[in-house]
């Protein structure tokens, strides 16, 4: 158990990734890393620019030794259902003994003292928060605020994306009294949701956009050249989802299918948001414009993306609601190195989920077992929303879903 932990997209790989890995295994060069990657649909709610298994590639060509997949129905979820799901998969190998992540301002201590807090909801911070809400903020703002009351300086923290994903990674840590030593890694360069692209490494938002407009040569220069060669591959191959276009086609016409009572069964739908995204769609001529004008000071851009997956690939409240009361219902390898391959070995043994490598029902499971029925319902979302993810590529390949299998480099 001394393996390092990563929970990634590489949406694509770029090179403050490529330093985060290294620097995930300074106190030892043999350490091996396990990476669990977000599947088709992003946290953001966004189809991933490449496909899971490229992405998978790209993380072993640069230092990953295991790639494990962070199923759909928890890839394309809030911050919270996101890291909960993938916390769990790590610790279900039995392998980790420590997650790296990235922050803009590493203070771990502080994440585990607001952890600490969240996980036991004293009632000065529920009164906060209940107010906050009330006042119209976002759910993510307003519990920011509600912390800042009882420890400042967590407002500030908590305005930066990787911190809040720190700590919701911190949070699940501690509230599963799980043996996994937190460790941060100073984020450099520009942030998780900025375009600007005059830093020494661009986020990836910036590399997408770069690559949305068809600046390709610019976009490869804020990449490793592992990811270079691996994107470009995919860029001639028509396997890329960077038609904006082709995404607001297929948002808008499951809108217009479905109407407002149909958008009211999606996943955390509510509070009116589904009259407000139906009539935005009638007006709006891009995907981008229909986000931007959804989106308020309650309703985040992030949450009207997420809405919009979840559409695509018809999660509804109930599922979704079993899926995040019951968590992961397997651990799927996506890709493993040599030294990954005897983590394999030792997972088969140790593992506190069935390890599989296709998204067909685990065979040790007993007929009956209702984790079964939960992972056959999470592996039939997996290959709807792959079969979703290559109708917005240039080229789609049928059957993508059924047909990969993990990569196996020497």
């Amino acid at each position: 158990m001394n393996a390092v932990g990563i929970i990634a997209e590489y949406n694509p790989l770029h090179r403050g990734h490529l330093y985060h890995i290294r620097k995930s295994r300074c106190r030892d060069a043999s350490v091996p890393i396990v990476a669990v990657i977000s599947s088709n649909f992003v946290q953001r709610g966004e189809p991933a620019l490449v496909s899971k298994g490229l992405r998978a590639e790209m993380a072993l060509a640069c230092g990953v030794d295991l790639a494990l997949e962070l199923p759909v129905v928890f890839s394309s979820h809030n911050a919270g259902v996101f890291a909960d799901a993938a916390v769990d998969i790590i610790a279900a190998t039995g392998q980790v003994s420590s997650l790296s992540f990235g922050m803009e301002t590493p203070y771990v201590g502080m994440a585990n003292d607001l952890a600490d807090i969240l996980n036991d909801e004293p009632r000065r911070f529920r009164v906060a928060l209940k107010k906050n809400l009330g006042a119209g903020f976002s759910f993510v703002q307003a519990r920011s605020m509600a912390l800042d009351d009882i420890v400042p300086g967590s407002l500030e923290l908590l305005k930066r994306p990787n911190n809040n994903l720190a700590l919701a990674y911190v949070k699940r840590i501690r509230e599963k009294n799980y043996d996994i030593e937190p460790r941060a890694v100073e984020r450099l360069g520009s942030g998780f949701h900025e375009t600007a692209v005059s830093f020494a490494d661009a986020s990836a938002t910036a590399i997408r956009a770069l690559v949305f407009e068809g600046r390709f040569e610019e976009a490869y220069s804020f990449m490793p050249d592992e990811s270079v060669r691996l994107l470009r591959r995919a860029a001639e191959a028509g396997r890329l989802t960077n038609d904006r276009d082709r995404l607001w086609r297929a948002v808008k016409q499951a809108i217009i299918r479905c109407g407002t009572d149909g958008l009211l069964g999606i996943s955390e739908m509510g509070e009116g948001l589904e009259n407000r995204m139906f009539g935005v769609a009638m007006r709006s001529d891009s995907f981008d414009s229909f986000v931007d004008a959804c989106a308020t000071r309650r309703y985040t851009k992030g949450r009207i993306q997420r809405h919009c997956a979840h559409l695509l690939i018809n999660l509804g409240h109930e599922d979704s609601r079993e899926f995040q009361k019951r968590g992961p219902a397997y651990i799927r390898v996506l890709g493993a190195t040599t030294a990954g391959r005897r983590l394999l070995a030792d997972m088969r043994e140790k593992a506190t989920l069935p390890v599989i490598t296709r998204t067909s029902a685990p065979k040790s499971a007993k007929r009956g077992d209702p984790g079964v029925a939960t992972a056959a319902k999470i592996m039939a979302f997996e290959h709807r929303a792959t079969e979703i993810w290559e109708t917005l590529a240039e080229k789609p390949e049928l059957r993508s879903e059924a047909r990969l299998i993990p990569l196996m480099p020497d």
